[in-house]
C-alpha cells in the first residue's frame, strides 16, 4: 500500500486519520490539526485535502505563521515546500528524499530561513561528517557518513532554498558558496564468476527456501536486474520460448503489508533482455517448485507477500562467509554481472541497454575502470599487426 504523507492508521481501531502541520506558534511549538475516524486511507486523504483547502493552508499562513521575514526553515519546509515538491517527483523519489528532509536537516529547523548563511551550511556539513551511520553496530567498527552521501544531502538543501528564492523569501542560495566534499574514487565491489559459483555451491538445495534464495541470486548475477525490478517481475513477463524477460515496474517495499509497485527508475529501465537457455531452464524449474506451494503471480514470491531485500542481503553475506569468499552487498551482484560481461568483451552500449542506464555516461562513469583489464588484449592485437 502506498504511504501517503500526513495520513496514518490507528493500530488499535484500524481507522484512518490525518494530521495537518500548520507551522509554529509564538513559543515555537508546532501547530497541528488531527481528525480521526475515516474508514479508508483514501477518505482520510480527501479529508486532509479539504481541510487544507478550506481551513489549513490559506488561513494558517495569515493567522499562525510568521511573516515572510520571520519564517523559520521548518515552517517553510512543512507548509510550502513539501506540498510543492511532492507534485514534482515520483512517489519513490519523494519518500527517499523525505527521510533526508526530516532526519538530516533538523539543524536548520528553528533558524529563520533568511538568516541561514554559507557558514551555517558548512558547520552543518561538518556535523554530518561526524555522524555515525545507521549500520554501525560495534564501537570499534563505527563508520561515519561518507562525503558522497553528505553531498547528496547538500543537494537536497539546495533544492529547498532554491524554492525559497522562487517564492521571494531569500535573494540568494547560501549553498552556492559552499564547496562539496571531494569526489570519492570508490571502487565498485563485485565477484568474479568463480567466486559467485563458490558461494552458490555453499547453499544446499535441501529446502525450497534455499532454492528460492539461489534463484534470486542467480537472476541478479546473470541478468543485472535491480532487486526491486526482480521482485516486481511477474510470470507473464517471462517468455520461456524466447528465453527473455521484460522489465516494466519495480517494487517499493516498506514492510510486509506496506508495499507497492512503481515505474522503473528511468525510461531506459523499461526493457526486454535475454537470459539464455540455461538460466531459463532454472527459472522454469523454480516455477514448478513455486506452484507446489501456491499459484503466485510474481517470480520472487515464496508466499502471498514479498521477502525484504535486506533478508536476501543478509543471507548472501552468510553464505559468502561459509564459502570463504569476501562478502559483498546485494546490489553488487549487479556490478558483478557487468564485470562478467566486460570480461567477455561485451561492448558498453550493449551493457547500457541491458542494465537500463539512462545514458552511456552512467555506464562508463560507474564501470569504466573495469575496462582497464582489457588493455592487455589491445596490446596483444597490436603486437600481431605491427
Amino acid at each position: 500500500m502506498v504511504k501517503i504523507n500526513n495520513i496514518y492508521q490507528d493500530k488499535k481501531t484500524k481507522k484512518w486519520f490525518f494530521r495537518a502541520y500548520l507551522g509554529t506558534d509564538m513559543d515555537g511549538k508546532k501547530i497541528q490539526k488531527t481528525k480521526r475516524g475515516y474508514g479508508s486511507q483514501r477518505e482520510a486523504k480527501r479529508g486532509y485535502d479539504q481541510y487544507m483547502l478550506t481551513h489549513g493552508f490559506h488561513q494558517t499562513l495569515s493567522s499562525h505563521l510568521s511573516s515572510a521575514n520571520q519564517m523559520t526553515f521548518e515552517e517553510f519546509y512543512r507548509i510550502r515546500f513539501v506540498n510543492w515538491y511532492e507534485k514534482q517527483v515520483k512517489s519513490q523519489t519523494f519518500e527517499n528524499a523525505q527521510f533526508i528532509f526530516e532526519k538530516k536537516m533538523e539543524y536548520f529547523y528553528r533558524m529563520r530561513i533568511r538568516d541561514i548563511n554559507s557558514q551555517d551550511v558548512e558547520d552543518w556539513m561538518h556535523e554530518l561528517s561526524q555522524t555515525a551511520t545507521r549500520n554501525s553496530r560495534k564501537q570499534e567498527e563505527i563508520t561515519t557518513l561518507s562525503g558522497t552521501y553528505i553531498n547528496r544531502i547538500l543537494g537536497h538543501l539546495r533544492i529547498i532554498l532554491n524554492r525559497a528564492i522562487k517564492e521571494g523569501l531569500i535573494e540568494r542560495n547560501p549553498v552556492d558558496s559552499v564547496s562539496y566534499f571531494p569526489k570519492e574514487n570508490k571502487k565498485v565491489e563485485f565477484w568474479e564468476i568463480e567466486e559467485f559459483q563458490k558461494v552458490m555451491a555453499a547453499i544446499p538445495e535441501n529446502s525450497i527456501q534455499n532454492q528460492h534464495r539461489k534463484i534470486i541470486y542467480e537472476m541478479l548475477f546473470y541478468t543485472g536486474l535491480r532487486i526491486g525490478e526482480l521482485q516486481a517481475l511477474s510470470w507473464k513477463n517471462v517468455n520461456f520460448e524466447k528465453n527473455q524477460i521484460t522489465v516494466e515496474k519495480t517494487l517499493i517495499y516498506q514492510g510486509k503489508n506496506d508495499w507497492y509497485f512503481s515505474t522503473p527508475k528511468t525510461n531506459k529501465s523499461y526493457r526486454t533482455i535475454s537470459i539464455g537457455k540455461t538460466l531459463s531452464k532454472r527459472l522454469k524449474k523454480w516455477q514448478e517448485l513455486q506452484r507446489m506451494i501456491g499459484n503466485f503471480e510474481y517470480v520472487s514470491q515464496l508466499d502471498g507477500t514479498f521477502t525484504p531485500s535486506y533478508s536476501f542481503a543478509n543471507w548472501l553475506k552468510d553464505s559468502a562467509r561459509k564459502a570463504g569468499v569476501n562478502p559483498i552487498k546485494l546490489h553488487a551482484l549487479r556490478h558483478s554481472h557487468v564485470a562478467f560481461l566486460i570480461e567477455q568483451n561485451i561492448q558498453p552500449l550493449v551493457i547500457q541497454e541491458r542494465l537500463g542506464h539512462a545514458n552511456i555516461q552512467i555506464t562508463l562513469g560507474t564501470y569504466g575502470h573495469l575496462y582497464a583489464k582489457s588493455d592487455n588484449q589491445v596490446v596483444d592485437v597490436l603486437d600481431k599487426i605491427i
